[in-house]
């Protein structure tokens, strides 16, 4: 679904980045921009080696953040995190590059699937350790709850 998604909003941006992290940072822009959403999904997944790994988004944000070129796209950019903030390694990584893109960015909002429940608050050590650096914790649950979060985060930004 967050693929679907990613392949949605390549074909209505004008610039946009696409990165997948799992144990480490794959970037498959290139692939969502096929203009068939079957074959992009199809040529993603034959790039992203690491589906089924676990996630280690400190280690991956900073791979990020330590390419001049990558690190230059979140420069003003409004970067948008889907994830569960479930983190494999150190999540003082995760935070200091957290921090770092929290510094280039113009804002940051963080989607869950797992955000979906009324009862949802962030418990892990990682995504409390990351909170000061998100503009906004929102649901990721599904694909229309991505887009409203997103179109409500920008709305709520101009006002």
């Amino acid at each position: 679904a967050q693929l679907r998604f990613g392949h949605a909003l390549m074909r209505s941006a004008e610039r946009m980045e696409v990165f997948t992290v799992g144990t480490r940072l794959t970037r498959i822009t290139r692939a969502l921009r096929a203009r068939n959403r079957d074959q992009a999904l199809a040529l993603a997944s034959t790039m992203v080696a690491d589906w089924d790994g676990g996630t280690r988004l400190g280690d991956a944000l900073q791979a990020f953040l330590a390419v001049p070129r990558f690190a230059g796209f979140s420069r003003g950019s409004l970067c948008v995190v889907l994830s569960d903030g479930l983190e494999r390694g150190d999540h003082a990584a995760m935070a200091e590059a957290m921090e770092k893109l929290s510094r280039l960015s113009w804002a940051i909002l963080w989607l869950n699937p797992l955000a979906g429940g009324q009862d949802y608050s962030a418990q892990t050590a990682a995504l409390q350790a990351v909170l000061p650096f998100v503009d906004r914790l929102g649901d990721g649950s599904t694909a229309a709850r991505v887009c409203a979060e997103v179109l409500g985060f920008e709305k709520g930004m101009a006002a």
